[in-house]
């Protein structure tokens, strides 16, 4: 007996415990998941202070909620416990058979439902929270009410979400109540002038009205900042119609809703309705015709005739603010004198040898295509993107096409079981680089880093070619189970292996299986054998999900890239800071009009490890979330020198300052006006369609500077015109990094802009009867990316020329076409374009293999040298030689520097 009574005990308390964890973790899977996944990261603060902010938002908007609804709900159900409805429409609802507690109790619920809604507004508003109670100095004030911009950026917001949600909760519940007594009757029009209620009934209406009054008397108060952000003037922010019009409207519609709130809060004294209601439309005439009517009217008959006089304050405020917003006003403006085409010589070509050989001409949106074809080698593998990034390399300084070898969303159908998917297939493998100047056999990309395992044509090694975090797969995997890991096929064979990082949450209790079960809806987790003590599973691998998850605050870059340091791949991922509430600045696309490039993270792409670098210490939005999480983010010299080196100047936050600065360039007010100088992004031909250009990365020198720079440029050209106005170039390298630089060009002669260069290739009749003859049946022509150069002050045009063969997607560089303005030629390599260009052809410098065949140079020992300095003549004699015979022309140079030092001194 006391045997079945200990079994019935057991089992008993396994199902509780099992009722007790379905309970947890249907309620709060979600939860548990990311503070589990947090925790492994390191990031759990991240957790708990979110977590915490949005419950403690949620009980305080929720206790604010109930203390209003509860007792309008509570009198409500009170005075319908109490009324016999006879035959009113709610007598149909039987609820004179429904005791009064009842009634009341059913109002109460209904009221707290209610509530709840209303304060979930709050509950995802947690950031908005987060700036308002952190809120930061910015040290700038804004030009019309002298606050300073900390105030529109972080506390703003949050007042205008607590005056917004409290005059919708205070309308909705004073219009139920109203709905509800007239419905049963208890108020009623007793004749045209009288409305009978009863007193408890005018007394709650009254306290309502008040209420709500009062809230819309504080919101026309806030609606004056936000005539700041109004787009109906001569230029963005607020104009003179708002200032002198707009704004002392919405002074009299306030004080005239404050009087209504106190006429309202009267009649719990003595019943004037027919003041209230007066007075109500007297306000609604005055906001309907002081905000509606008289602003157009104003606007046409007195400011149109003197625009430009009556705004240009405005037009300044507005230009100030948005080139502070963007940081336009940090840019570096300078002449560009570029020479006529004719003039750019042969040895400027000679002394830009560098520059030219990092022309990029693989173009990405075709590179892709070569890649999948030549480089995935197993059918589970895939290239989704093609990265550009530049690389110290021992055959000098290159700009590098990079790709990941990722592992397919898709598995065969042979392959495609739950094992398979979960278990074996866990990560990518290796990746592909490439020269963005080389040709390897036959128009394929050189590709200095391929196959698998990845072999290396130069100093770039690849140790650790794993990829298990990517850009792409976000599939959760489980490794460390009895099934071994695919890590990389090896001819017949396969390579298996098992995962050695840190990343991952365990899987290894009845609790988590269920847990994670649940999560992903996949019951085969609890079901299979294969999880042993040590198995851990790994989910949320995509990359900017992964940053995403970690800060929800910060706005990302549309493309991380990966980078390959000291034999480990990594990925690097930008985000930004952004806000809406910067006054008196023009929003970029609707969305923002603040925004700085303040954060730089690193995703290991084997370990999952994610680093957050601050590379704007100055961001006042940064600051506070540095406030908040004290430990997240790492100062930029922090990260490693080699990864710094990487590091790029974003496109987004590039293509968004060039859009605001092709307006906010003209900084005179009547130059603003009157758009004389409004500049654009140009047009550039794709398959047959004209197409915005993209900014693009290249290696060059900026003018006046010896060492080659990587910038990220583009071309620009006046508003409807193609003619070329200008470049921008930012800076990608340390200590320039972020340094903007604009080029303006001579306006009194034409530059060729992309669309001309376009047009020019078009009519070239040699050129077009090649092309044409190529893109005939069975195989297709496309002409890649246009790079537009700066070479000292002259540009050259550079444009590749693809064909692809009908049936097989392999697009092979077939031809370069280069001009300088011109002259156009087309060769099958750019270098030969090139000398056609100019009828001369390059010497290359070959590095002799054999020191006798290049002569040192004579050094003359001075007299009474002692042995000390002979000793390290022949030392740095010996080092020269050397370097001579390896090719090391940089070494070479420094050892004979020197040398002559040393005999100077001597």
């Amino acid at each position: 007996m006391n045997r079945i009574f200990s079994s019935s005990n057991i089992l008993f308390r396994v199902v509780l415990f099992a009722l007790i964890s379905l309970f947890i973790i249907g309620g709060f899977s979600d939860w548990i998941v990311e503070w589990l996944w947090l925790d492994n990261l390191g990031y759990e603060e991240v957790f708990w202070t979110i977590k915490t902010t949005q419950a403690l938002l949620l009980i305080g908007a929720l206790v604010v909620a109930l203390a209003y609804v509860l007792p309008n709900m509570s009198a409500i159900g009170k005075r319908f416990g109490t009324m016999n409805f006879g035959n009113s429409p709610l007598a149909q609802l039987n609820l004179n058979k429904i005791s009064t507690k009842k009634i009341r109790n059913i109002f109460l619920g209904l009221g707290s439902i209610f509530s709840l809604f209303f304060s979930l507004a709050f509950f995802m508003r947690w950031d908005t929270y987060f700036r308002f109670h952190w809120d930061e100095v910015v040290g700038q004030v804004d030009p019309i009410f002298g606050h300073d911009i900390g105030f529109y950026l972080f506390r703003l917001p949050f007042i205008e979400l607590i005056q917004n949600s409290m005059v919708s909760l205070v309308f909705f519940v004073t219009l139920i109540t109203l709905i509800l007594y007239i419905y049963s009757g208890a108020i009623s029009l007793q004749s045209s002038k009288r409305i009978n209620a009863a007193s408890g009934v005018k007394k709650q209406i009254s306290l309502n009205l008040g209420l709500w009054f009062l809230l819309l008397s504080w919101g026309y108060y806030l609606d004056r900042y936000n005539l700041l952000y109004s787009d109906g003037g001569a230029a963005y922010g607020a104009s003179y119609v708002d200032l002198n019009v707009k704004l002392p409207v919405l002074w009299i519609v306030c004080l005239l809703c404050f009087g209504l709130a106190l006429l309202s809060f009267f009649q719990l004294y003595k019943t004037k309705l027919k003041w209230l209601a007066l007075s109500g439309a007297a306000t609604l005439v005055i906001g309907g015709i002081g905000l509606n009517i008289l602003p157009g009217a104003i606007q046409k008959f007195s400011v149109d005739p003197s625009e430009l006089q009556l705004e240009t304050p405005h037009i300044k405020n507005s230009i100030s603010q948005t080139r502070e917003a963007y940081g336009l006003d940090e840019m570096e403006t300078q002449p560009y004198s570029v020479k006529p085409p004719q003039r750019m010589s042969w040895s400027m070509v000679q002394q830009n040898e560098e520059t030219i050989e990092n022309i990029r001409l693989w173009d990405p949106r075709l590179l892709i295509q070569t890649y999948r074809q030549l480089q995935e080698i197993r059918l589970y593998y895939q290239f989704y993107n093609v990265d550009v990034d530049r690389y110290h390399t021992n055959e000098g300084y290159l700009q590098m096409m990079v790709a990941a070898r990722e592992l397919s969303e898709e598995l065969p159908e042979q392959s495609d079981t739950w094992v398979n998917r979960r278990l074996q297939y866990t990560h990518g493998y290796g990746m592909v680089m490439s020269p963005v100047a080389q040709e390897g056999s036959q128009g394929d990309p050189r590709m200095v880093i391929k196959d698998i395992p990845p072999v290396s044509d130069i100093n770039l090694k690849v140790d650790q070619p794993a990829i298990y975090y990517g850009e792409h797969n976000s599939d959760y995997k489980i490794v460390n189970t009895n099934v071994r890991e695919l890590d990389y096929p090896s001819g017949d064979k396969n390579i298996y292996t098992n995962y050695q990082g840190s990343s991952g949450v365990s899987i290894n209790n009845l609790f988590e299986q269920l847990l994670f079960s649940w999560q992903f809806g996949d019951i085969n987790i609890l079901l299979t054998d294969y999880i042993n003590e040590n198995s851990k599973i790994l989910f949320w691998k995509q990359v900017q999900e992964r940053v995403k998850r970690i800060a929800p605050f910060l706005r990302l870059e549309d493309d991380p890239y990966l980078v390959l340091n000291d034999g480990k791949l990594y990925w690097i991922q930008d985000a930004y800071t952004t806000s809406a509430d910067y006054p008196y600045s023009a929003p970029y696309n609707n969305q923002y009009n603040y925004i700085r490039n303040s954060v730089k993270v690193v995703v290991d792409a084997y370990n999952g490890s994610v680093d957050f670098y601050t590379s704007d210490e100055q961001d006042p939005i940064l600051k506070v979330y540095r406030d908040i999480f004290p430990d997240m983010f790492k100062p930029l010299n922090a990260m490693s020198d080699g990864l710094r080196s990487h590091l790029r100047y974003p496109i987004h936050i590039f293509k968004a300052q060039m859009d605001r600065y092709n307006k906010y360039h003209m900084t005179d007010p009547q130059v603003f006006y009157n758009n004389e100088d409004l500049w654009t992004r140009p047009n550039e031909k794709y398959e047959g369609r004209s197409i915005k250009m993209e900014p693009y990365y290249v290696l060059t020198k900026l003018p006046g500077q010896q060492e080659l720079q990587y910038l990220l440029i583009s071309p620009l050209t006046p508003n409807n015109r193609d003619n070329m106005i200008g470049w921008m170039a930012a800076n990608s390298d340390f200590p320039n990094y972020g340094d903007i630089s604009v080029f303006e060009l001579p306006k009194d002669r034409l530059i060729l802009g992309p669309a001309q260069i376009e047009a020019r290739i078009d009519q070239d009749t040699e050129i077009s009867r090649q092309l044409a003859l190529w893109d005939q049946r069975g195989s297709r022509v496309i002409r890649g990316n246009l790079m537009i150069i700066p070479i000292q002050d002259s540009f050259i045009y550079v444009e590749p020329v693809f064909l692809i063969a009908e049936g097989v997607d392999i697009p092979q560089l077939q031809r370069v076409i280069a001009t300088s303005g011109d002259k156009i030629a087309m060769q099958p390599t750019l270098w030969e374009s090139i000398e056609a260009l100019y009828g001369q052809q390059r010497q290359p410098i070959a590095a002799p293999t054999d020191t006798s065949t290049v002569p040192l140079p004579q050094v003359n020992i001075p007299a009474g040298s002692t042995n000390q300095t002979l000793s390290q003549l022949q030392t740095l004699w010996q080092e020269a030689r050397e370097a001579l015979s390896e090719g090391d022309w940089t070494l070479y140079g420094e050892k004979m520097n020197e040398i002559e030092e040393l005999l100077s001194d001597n």
